[in-house]
């Protein structure tokens, strides 16, 4: 018995260093997982205000990031069926939204955008979340490779009719990308759906 228990011993004392790695091991990754978790959420939040904000060049007071609501929206502004809409305020009175993702049908595949639009309706700023088009064409849509989008800033319906909504090339008012016409319709049109959408239906985007 004695002999039995001294082996026991032996292997215990053999094992208890691996264990107390392990269990260090353990218990120093929980730690730096939920050290770098919060991180991870805190950039993540970062990033996306920033993408947000970019879109709402416009003086507010309150957290966009809280102050936020999904609404249901016609397949032409999100095939999903759904946006979610993040809304400024200043002195508790709406003065904007931004909305992502608005979706739209490019040459190469769906458009994914973030559209901010005043409280009266005037398109505010208008950025490429994510696409699938060619590049060195429509590709160029990107706030990254041109300018072109922010053709669309202060635009709005009740300042421009529906048949100006549209490519010089189609009798619109506005340029259109360089070899790249259906992506060109196809921003176009999103834009125009987009804003007679929130002004027909303003109090849905502000609702509690």
């Amino acid at each position: 018995m004695n002999s039995e228990t001294n082996s026991f011993k032996q292997k215990f004392n053999a094992l208890l260093p691996l264990l107390i790695i392990s269990v260090t091991c353990v218990i120093a990754i929980f730690v730096v997982n939920e050290i770098t978790k919060d991180k991870i959420e805190i950039n993540e939040q970062k990033a996306a205000l920033a993408v947000i904000t970019e879109v709402l060049p416009i003086e507010y007071d309150n957290d966009l990031l809280t102050d936020n609501i999904n609404i249901e929206v016609p397949d032409k502004i999100n095939n999903t069926g759904s946006i979610t809409v993040y809304r400024a305020r200043l002195n508790n009175q709406p003065v904007a939204v931004s909305l992502m993702p608005v979706i739209t049908k490019g040459y190469n595949g769906n458009i994914s955008l973030i559209i901010g639009i005043r409280y009266d309706g005037a398109l505010t700023g208008i950025k490429v979340l994510q696409h699938n088009e060619t590049e060195g064409f429509g590709d160029q849509m990107h706030q990254d490779k041109s300018d072109w989008l922010q053709i669309f800033n202060n635009t709005s319906i009740s300042a421009l009719p529906e048949e100006q909504w549209a490519i010089k090339k189609d009798d619109g008012e506005f340029d259109q990308l360089s070899g790249a016409t259906i992506t060109s319709r196809s921003i176009i049109s999103i834009i125009y759906k987009t804003l007679n959408y929130y002004l027909e239906n303003q109090d849905k985007f502000y609702e509690n």
